[in-house]
């Protein structure tokens, strides 16, 4: 009796090549075969199954000027648009930065002269004496 076939069950990432009883393979095959070379010989068959790769991972984020981010390990203090980290077997997803550094804003200055025993109030604080030079950072760091 003839013996039974020999199978190859293979899966590959989208792009790769598999490569096959010396053919290249790059797409899905179910049941490729081929016959043993004298009728007594197993018949050798392939199911390849090609796996398309995932959408890229992309991240957008917006920092301050003079602010860093770390993404992937690497930090960052300037524009990045496309900056791409492969995936590691062609399966994984790529991840991509879309970095934008804002330029942060002029310093809003509010001068004001009181008479003495006199109460100024700016944001929500009462000021009775000289103040020089008082700073309230913006909340996000770029205001």
């Amino acid at each position: 009796p003839k013996p039974a076939d020999i199978v190859t069950n293979q899966t590959i990432c989208s792009g790769a090549t598999f490569t096959w009883n010396g053919t290249d393979y790059t797409t899905n095959q179910t049941g490729t075969r081929f016959p043993g070379a004298d009728g007594c010989t197993a018949d050798q068959v392939l199911n390849l199954t090609v796996t398309p790769k995932p959408a890229d991972i992309v991240t957008n984020q917006t920092i301050c000027s003079g602010a860093t981010f770390t993404w992937n390990g690497t930090d960052y203090t300037t524009n990045q648009t496309g900056t791409r980290f492969p995936g590691a077997d062609g399966c994984t997803a790529d991840q991509v930065l879309n970095l934008t550094v804002t330029p942060k804003p002029a310093d809003i200055v509010t001068n004001q002269t009181i008479c003495s025993g006199a109460t100024f109030t700016w944001n929500g604080t009462d000021y009775t004496t000289n103040q020089t030079g008082t700073r309230f950072p913006g909340a996000d760091g770029c205001t």
